[in-house]
């Protein structure tokens, strides 16, 4: 069966499963409210105009709703160990300052209503308009994120059918995992899917991309809403369409139009655009567009395009503390939203504001002199993000305890291949070099903003070669290239085509409108083939359904054990067989020799007896130190007792090669739960 025919397959069994338009509904119903929300507090803190477009407006509104609403949520549901706390008082402050000037200043308010009305039927004809624009376009983007859901639903999360359930990609099921257990414990840590807790090691806390988990936890704590339903049917299409909305806005204000096209081109590179995947090495073929990425990067990825919004329009704004105070918490949700993400945006942000200096320096022989509004801004910032580390560090969280492949050297072979071949396939993103030169004169913020992903990508490419041993690395590079190049692109791809056309240059800027439609083309279909790339694997049974609600049956702190293939598992916390946790709310535990499948996609040939890194803090290990292990029945049952694991999981490829005298329990097909004797 092809890419298209099995598509089309789950596509039907999608649409029929009533408990995937449930969810939807509730998309639409935390979308509506989200937008509202954060248009209301952006236009209180005079970040967005009330005549702003309505594209403006869904990107700005929505992304800033979410943010506020996962930050607080995350405060709150925590009891403040989160590491978004500070953001969330930060946002509070910022509301708290409008709302305490307008109760010392009613007069100005009123004044400011009398003014509004002096244009009479006129400005409540443009009222109208823009209310129904604003209207036309959230029903649009309601479309929008039915249609994501959809294809979500059709590829990565797939519907159950014939009294079987699929297992979802390990990936999927890990982080479906991850917002239920925030529903339940509040604490932010990826160490409990694992079936093991405080772990010697390894922190309490983990900094992780938590903002979009957040928003899937209050969904499932409202709302009762499945682990899987509420992060890809609920979350992440309507943070995709913010993402979008957002990417439009930027090309739009940073290009200085009022184009419907210039949006439109924005919001479609943002889904679609990426360097071209070649042929060569793993992750030559790597980079793809937000359709997919955004399980990545979720709600760091809108952080970015609204801090990119607020560096844009910052200057045009008045300079008041509630603005600052706003703007600065934004920027600094990047940091608990996605460290890795919040360091590259630090290169960027350093790199220009260094060369800015240095003009500075070498033209007045002074440092640049800094308008109030930023460096109310500035100082909000600093702020914001000093409280983040420090509550952060407070509260226990790390990054994990990182480990190394043993067999993966720092800038090797395949890593210049991948660089190379990814430089290569570049295209339309090659307009952003091209832009920092060409318009360094006529538009210095765009061309700063250009240069600024330039320096960002280079750091993140050495930087990724230096940990390449570090599989997790590859975020640096390739996550520099979805959150930050994209959009810059899609900027100064607009900004090359606007400037070739009004020059009279046709030919060229025909030439550079078929580059992009093209790369549009080929992102759409590599977006397409990873989402299903990350669907059901055709190596691994589905669970039938009886199983399922058996092992819901069981104790809410029942675990099940799973004989599993050495190079079945990336990590001992995130086991293959993690969708019946994600189904069923009980947590499996591999217990196997876990070899290193990564060393692979580095360019280094995988061996049986090289551990994978993870099994550094595996309590397995002590049952499975090497390859040849063999323990005894009596010595693993002991182990499961002493871990609180009593039940064991088999299927037709795990079979019970762990308990001899394990009591099955229940069987269906191939697969079956035994018990602990």
């Amino acid at each position: 069966m092809n890419a298209l025919q099995l598509f089309a397959a789950e596509f039907a069994i999608t649409i029929t499963n009533d408990d995937v338009w449930l969810s939807i509904g509730l998309a639409l119903l935390l979308g509506a409210g989200c937008l509202v929300f954060g248009t209301w507090v952006t236009r209180t803190v005079g970040l967005l105009r009330s005549d702003a477009p309505a594209g403006e407006t869904l990107g700005v509104g929505l992304a800033s709703g979410l943010m506020i609403l996962a930050a607080w949520w995350a405060a709150i549901w925590s009891g403040g160990r989160s590491s978004f706390t500070p953001v969330a008082i930060g946002f509070v402050i910022a509301i708290g300052l409008v709302l305490i000037r307008r109760a010392w200043r009613p007069a100005a308010s009123a004044e400011a209503v009398a003014s509004e009305a002096v244009n009479g039927g006129e400005e409540a004809a443009s009222r109208r308009s823009r209310r129904r624009s604003l209207v036309l376009t959230a029903l649009a983007g309601g479309v929008f994120v039915v249609a994501v859901a959809l294809l979500y639903g059709s590829t990565m999360a797939p519907s159950p059918r014939d009294g079987v359930q699929p297992v979802e990609f390990t990936d999927e099921a890990f982080y479906a995992i991850l917002g239920r257990d925030l529903a339940a414990t509040g604490i932010e840590s990826v160490l409990p899917a694992s079936g093991f807790s405080e772990l010697p090691g390894l922190p309490a806390q983990t900094w992780y991309h938590w903002a979009e988990l957040w928003l899937a936890s209050a969904v499932i704590t409202i709302f009762g809403t499945a682990p899987i339903a509420a992060r890809y049917f609920v979350v992440l299409p309507i943070v995709l369409l913010a993402a979008a909305a957002l990417t439009g806005t930027l090309v739009r204000c940073i290009g200085k139009t009022d184009s419907r096209r210039a949006f439109l081109f924005g919001f479609v590179a943002c889904l679609f655009l990426a360097p071209v995947p070649l042929p060569g090495t793993f992750f030559s073929s790597w980079p793809v567009g937000l359709i997919f990425g955004i399980g990545f990067y979720g709600l760091a990825a809108v952080a970015v395009l609204l801090a990119l919004y607020c560096l844009v329009l910052l200057g045009t704004r008045a300079p008041t503390w509630a603005l600052a105070s706003f703007v600065g918490s934004a920027i600094a949700f990047i940091l608990p939203a996605h460290v890795v993400i919040a360091l590259l945006g630090l290169i960027g942000i350093g790199s220009v504001w260094a060369i800015r200096v240095a003009q500075s320096v070498n033209s007045t022989h002074r440092l640049p002199v800094v308008p109030p509004v930023w460096r109310r801004t500035f100082i909000a910032t600093v702020v914001a993000l000093v409280a983040t580390m420090i509550w952060g560090s407070l509260t226990g969280h790390g990054l994990g305890g990182g480990a190394s492949s043993p067999n993966v050297l720092p800038f090797n072979v395949a890593w210049q291949f991948s660089v190379a071949f990814v430089y290569l396939g570049a295209g339309t993103m090659l307009a952003i070099p091209v832009a920092a030169l060409l318009l360094r004169r006529e538009a210095p913020i765009p061309a700063a903003i250009c240069f600024g992903a330039v320096a960002l990508l280079v750091v993140g490419a050495i930087a990724w070669g230096a940990r390449l041993a570090d599989f997790n690395m590859y975020h640096v590079f390739f996550g520099g290239i979805a959150v930050f190049a994209t959009p810059v692109a899609a900027v100064a791809a607009w900004m090359l085509f606007e400037r070739l056309r009004e020059g009279r240059h046709l030919r060229m800027a025909i030439g550079v409108l078929i580059l992009c439609v093209g790369q549009f083309g080929v992102g759409v279909v590599n977006g397409f083939l990873r989402l299903q790339e990350f669907g059901p694997r055709g190596d691994f049974q589905p669970i039938p359904i009886s199983l399922i609600e058996l092992i819901r049956e069981l104790p809410p702190d029942a675990k099940l054990a799973y004989a599993c293939r050495q190079f079945d598992e990336v990590s001992f916390a995130n086991p293959r067989l993690l969708g019946i946790d994600a189904h069923t709310g009980r947590r499996v535990v591999p217990m196997c020799f876990e070899a290193e499948v990564f060393s692979a996609q580095n360019g280094v040939p995988v061996s049986m007896q090289v551990p994978n890194a993870s099994m550094l803090w595996a309590p397995q290990r002590l049952l499975y130190p090497d390859a040849s292990a063999e323990p005894s029945s009596a010595a693993i049952a002991a182990f499961l007792k002493d871990h609180g694991v009593g039940y064991i999981y088999v299927d037709a490829i795990h079979p019970n090669s762990l308990v001899d005298d394990a009591v099955p329990i229940a069987a269906s097909g191939d697969g079956a739960v035994l018990r602990l004797p």
